[in-house]
C-alpha cells in the first residue's frame, strides 16, 4: 500500500434528516395560498424536474434535505475498509432498474472513495482510483460511474480508531416503482498521515428507480493541500469515458468545507422529454390536466401553471400529480404528487363585553379567528383601528366592532354595552300651596348630585349637592328632580298648584273715651275669622265686631279660607280718660241746681278755657277755669253755644 497508517481519534457528530424522494419535491412558490379580501380564485404554479433521457445530464441545486448518513437498516461495508477499494457487486431490488448514459443497469459497485460505478467488469476488491490525474471525462478513472463526491478519503481503521462514527453503508428505500438506493459515507476520515488526516468527510450519492435522476448531498466536505494537491472532483462519466456532466468549478479543483450543507441533483436531459402529464386533483377527483412541456430558462426544470382555481370551500387541498415516463421501460408510468392548500381566509371574529355599571364604564374583547398576519381592531365600524384586542371605558351603547387582518375582508359585529343598575328618586305627591307662600321638599334617592327643572313658571335652579327643594311659585308649577350617580340618572316630578290665598284688613286704628264703644268696620276675603285678645269684643269670630275695650288695646284679625290660606291684620284701638265732658243743658237761676256749667268729669285736666255765646247779641264770655272744678258761673240769662278748648 502506498499510505502509512496513523490512529487518530476523533468524534463527529451527525445531523440526521428524512425526506421523499427529492425527484418528486415539487418548487411550489406557494403551498399555502390565502386569497386576498374579495378573490375567489388563484393560480397555481409549481415546478419539476424536467426529466429527458439519460444520454446526458444538466445539474440544479435544490435544498438541502439529506437523508439519513447512517441507519440501522443500513449495510455496512466493511470490504472497503482496506482503503481504495471496490464493494462486491450489489444488486438492486427486483424490477429496480437504473438507467445511466442510455444504458440500464440492475447492479453497481461502491468505491472506498465515494464513488459509484455501474461497469459490470468491477468485482470485489477490485481498486478504486485515488489519484486525480485530471479533470472529467478522464480515462485513468472509473467507466460508467458517478464521483459523488470523489476524492481520496481512507476509511481504515488506522485513521478511524474507535470509538469512531465512521460508516460506509448501503441501503434501499421506498416503494416500487419510486424506490432509491443510497450510498452514504459519514465521517469518514481523509487519506495522509501527517496533516489531512484530522479533516473527516460526510456525504451520501442517491440514484432514483424509474427516473434515472442522482442526487448528491454533502455534509461535510473541507480540503487539504497537503495531499493529492486538495483535488475533488464532482459529476459523472459514461461508459467510454468519452462523456462527463460536473458541477461547475467542480472538476478536479480544490473546494468544500466543513458544515458545506449542500445538494447538487443531476437530472436526465438528452433526447425527448419523459414528462407525459399534470393533473389537479381535489378528493381523488381530476379537476385539470396539463400536458404542455413548458421548460425554463434554467435546464432541468419544469413550469406547471393551473389557472383559475377557485375552492368552494373556505378551505381546499389540491394534488398536483405529475406523470413521467419509466427511463427503463416506456410502458411504465410513475407520477408524483404534492399537496396545494388554498384557503379563502374567512376571517372570524366573537366578541365578549362587560356591561357598565353605574360606577365603572364596560368593556369590549375580541377573539379572532381564521386571521392572516397581523390584525387590528376598530369600534366604530372601521373609522379607526388599533392593535389590542380590548376597548376598555365604553359608555353604554351599541358599537360596531370591526377587525381585519393583512389580506381577508373586515368582519364587523355589533354589539351593545347595557347599563346595569340603577338610580332611585321619589320627588313625593303634588301638593297646593297659597299664593306668596314658601314650600319645601326633600325627594328620596340614592344619587349623589341632583338638578331641578320647572314647567309653568316656576324657573330653573342650578345643580344641587343634595335634593332639597324650596320653592314659592306665583302659578301652577311642575318640578323635576334628576338623581345622578355615575352613569346612572333618574328622575321624578311633582306638581305646586297655587291657590289665590287670603287677604285680611281689620280697618283704621281708632281712639275713643273710656267706657265708649267702638264698631271695627274689617274686611277679608271669604272664610273663617278669629280675633285675638277676645276680651272687650262683641264676638271673636265674626268680620267686625265692636269692640269696647276697657284701655288701649291692639287687635288682630286672622282670616282663614276654605284652602287653607291665612293672612292676618291689627287695629289700634286707644282708650282716652272722659276728661272732657260737657253738659249738653243747665239752669243758672241760683236754686242750686245746675246752676253752673261742668265740663269735665273729674279731675283730669290741669286748666280749661270756655267761651259762651249769645248768639241773639253775638255776644261772647269769656272764661278761664283756675280751678280744676270744671265749674264755669254763669248768670246771665243767656241763650248759650259754648265751645270748650283745652
Amino acid at each position: 500500500m502506498r499510505k502509512l497508517l496513523l490512529l487518530f481519534v476523533g468524534l463527529f457528530a451527525v445531523v440526521i434528516a428524512d425526506a421523499q424522494n427529492p425527484a418528486t419535491v415539487f418548487t411550489i412558490p406557494q403551498k399555502h395560498i390565502s386569497l386576498p379580501c374579495g378573490t375567489n380564485c388563484t393560480n397555481i404554479s409549481v415546478q419539476v424536474p424536467h426529466i429527458r433521457q439519460s444520454t446526458t445530464y444538466t445539474i440544479t441545486n435544490p435544498a438541502y434535505v439529506p437523508y439519513a448518513y447512517t441507519s440501522p437498516a443500513g449495510t455496512e461495508l466493511t470490504d472497503v475498509y482496506d482503503d481504495d477499494e471496490f464493494s462486491a457487486r450489489i444488486p438492486l431490488p427486483f424490477a429496480f432498474f437504473f438507467c445511466f448514459y442510455g444504458t440500464t443497469y440492475s447492479s453497481l459497485s461502491v468505491g472506498s472513495n465515494s464513488v459509484i460505478s455501474f461497469d459490470p467488469t468491477i468485482e470485489a476488491g477490485d481498486y478504486n482510483e485515488w489519484d486525480i490525474t485530471g479533470p472529467l471525462p478522464n480515462s485513468d478513472l472509473e467507466s460508467a460511474a458517478i464521483f459523488g463526491p470523489m476524492h481520496d478519503i481512507d476509511p481504515v481503521p488506522g485513521y478511524n480508531p474507535a470509538p469512531t462514527q465512521r460508516k460506509i453503508e448501503w441501503r434501499v428505500e421506498g416503494t416500487a416503482p419510486k424506490r432509491r438506493f443510497i450510498a452514504s459515507y459519514n465521517s469518514v476520515a481523509y487519506y495522509d498521515s501527517s496533516e489531512c488526516k484530522q479533516y473527516k468527510a460526510t456525504h451520501q450519492m442517491v440514484i432514483y428507480e424509474n427516473t434515472g435522476v442522482i442526487e448528491v448531498y454533502i455534509k461535510d466536505k473541507p480540503y487539504c493541500l497537503a495531499w493529492n494537491d486538495g483535488l475533488t472532483i464532482l459529476g459523472v462519466q459514461n461508459a467510454d469515458k468519452t462523456q462527463a456532466v460536473t458541477a461547475p468549478g467542480k472538476n478536479a479543483t480544490v473546494w468544500g468545507t466543513a458544515a458545506m450543507d449542500s445538494c447538487y441533483r443531476f437530472i436526465p436531459y438528452g433526447g425527448a422529454p419523459m414528462f407525459r402529464r399534470a393533473e389537479l386533483r381535489r378528493n381523488n377527483v381530476v379537476l385539470a390536466t396539463n400536458t404542455t412541456d413548458t421548460s425554463t430558462a434554467s435546464p432541468g426544470v419544469l413550469n406547471l401553471n393551473f389557472p383559475n382555481v377557485c375552492p368552494t370551500a373556505d378551505s381546499t387541498a389540491y394534488e398536483i400529480k405529475v406523470y413521467y415516463g419509466s427511463c427503463s421501460n416506456p410502458a411504465l408510468e410513475v407520477s408524483f404528487s404534492d399537496t396545494v392548500f388554498i384557503k379563502k381566509s374567512v376571517l372570524a371574529a366573537t366578541v365578549a363585553k362587560t356591561d357598565a355599571t353605574c360606577d365603572v364604564n364596560g368593556s369590549i374583547t375580541v377573539t379572532a379567528t381564521g386571521a392572516t398576519g397581523a390584525l387590528q381592531y376598530s369600534s366604530n365600524g372601521g373609522t379607526s383601528y388599533q392593535a389590542g384586542n380590548t376597548f376598555t371605558n365604553l359608555l353604554p351603547g351599541t358599537y360596531n366592532i370591526t377587525v381585519r387582518d393583512a389580506g381577508t375582508c373586515p368582519v364587523t359585529q355589533t354589539i351593545t354595552i347595557n347599563l346595569v343598575g340603577s338610580v332611585t328618586v321619589n320627588a313625593g305627591l303634588d301638593t297646593t300651596i297659597c299664593k306668596g307662600a314658601t314650600f319645601t321638599r326633600t325627594p328620596v334617592s340614592n344619587g349623589t348630585t341632583f338638578t331641578r327643572t320647572s314647567t309653568g313658571g316656576g324657573g330653573t335652579t342650578a345643580p344641587a349637592v343634595n335634593s332639597s327643594i324650596t320653592v314659592s311659585p306665583q302659578v301652577q308649577t311642575t318640578y323635576t328632580v334628576t338623581a345622578v350617580r355615575g352613569l346612572c340618572s333618574a328622575t321624578d316630578d311633582f306638581k305646586v298648584d297655587v291657590t289665590a290665598g287670603a287677604v285680611a284688613n281689620a280697618g283704621a286704628d281708632a281712639t275713643i273715651f273710656a267706657g265708649q264703644g267702638y264698631q271695627i268696620n274689617a274686611t277679608a276675603t271669604a272664610g273663617t275669622y278669629t280675633w285675638t285678645p277676645p276680651v272687650g269684643l262683641s264676638a271673636a269670630n265674626v268680620l267686625s265686631p265692636k269692640a269696647n275695650p276697657a284701655q288701649t288695646t291692639t287687635y288682630t284679625l286672622q282670616v282663614t279660607t276654605p284652602q287653607g290660606c291665612t293672612a292676618t291684620d291689627d287695629i289700634l284701638i286707644t282708650v282716652v280718660p272722659y276728661c272732657i265732658k260737657p253738659m249738653t243743658a243747665f239752669t243758672p237761676n241760683g236754686d242750686g241746681i245746675n246752676d253752673y256749667w261742668l265740663i269735665t268729669n273729674g279731675n283730669c285736666l290741669k286748666s280749661a278755657k270756655a267761651q259762651v255765646f249769645n248768639p241773639m247779641e253775638q255776644s261772647s264770655l269769656n272764661r278761664t277755669i283756675i280751678k280744676m272744678t270744671g265749674r264755669v258761673p254763669i248768670k246771665e240769662n243767656l241763650c248759650l253755644m259754648a265751645r270748650t278748648i283745652l
